[in-house]
């Protein structure tokens, strides 16, 4: 229970921070608010933690005969972090949408086996996050189309951070009921 209310609770805060995100950008647009996707060290540092995230997993997968091939599995992650680093445009789009994915599967498997009161919303939300990561992962350009939608029509900004932050909300509140 205390590894679900913390992945819930940073899931929350990385949304929060998205909330306060779109929220500021009708005050004007800032140099990091329109470079942020395309942001190289905050994408190496998320990108690191969802790459060995997901090479854990991979491993589990392979089992029996295949376990042969953890070591591989290991080695491909310091190669991909480089690898990522040096030739992936929109690095920190595709981080946050690879977390995104990674702490939606998670979550949505934690909210049923620790029998959270209000799964169906729960589990609204996890969906509609990783949808989101899918396509933060695919097409990284939509996040940036979003902040030049957000600074032309402010309606659109506040649509965005009222979004995330109830996406925030349900993800810091509801594991505790």
């Amino acid at each position: 229970m205390p590894s679900f209310i913390l992945l819930s609770t940073c899931l929350g805060v990385f949304c929060l921070l998205l909330a306060v995100f779109y929220g500021m950008l009708p005050a004007g647009p800032r140099e990091w608010q329109r470079s942020l996707p395309r942001q190289r060290w905050l994408g190496l540092a998320l990108g690191t933690v969802c790459l060995i995230w997901a090479a854990y997993h991979a491993c589990i997968m392979l089992e029996g005969n295949l376990s042969r091939f953890h070591f591989l599995v290991k080695m491909m992650v310091p190669a991909g972090i480089v690898l990522c680093f040096f030739f992936l445009d929109f690095l920190f789009a595709r981080a946050l949408g690879g977390f995104f994915i990674l702490c939606a599967n998670q979550l949505v498997h934690d909210v049923f086996v620790h029998d959270v009161g209000g799964r169906g919303a729960y589990s609204l939300v996890c969906l509609a996050l990783g949808v989101i990561g899918l396509f933060l992962l695919g097409a990284p350009w939509y996040f940036r189309d979003s902040i030049d939608l957000s600074l032309r029509r402010p309606l659109w900004a506040r649509a965005f951070a009222g979004l995330f932050l109830l996406f925030a909300l349900v993800l810091i509140a509801q594991p505790y009921l």
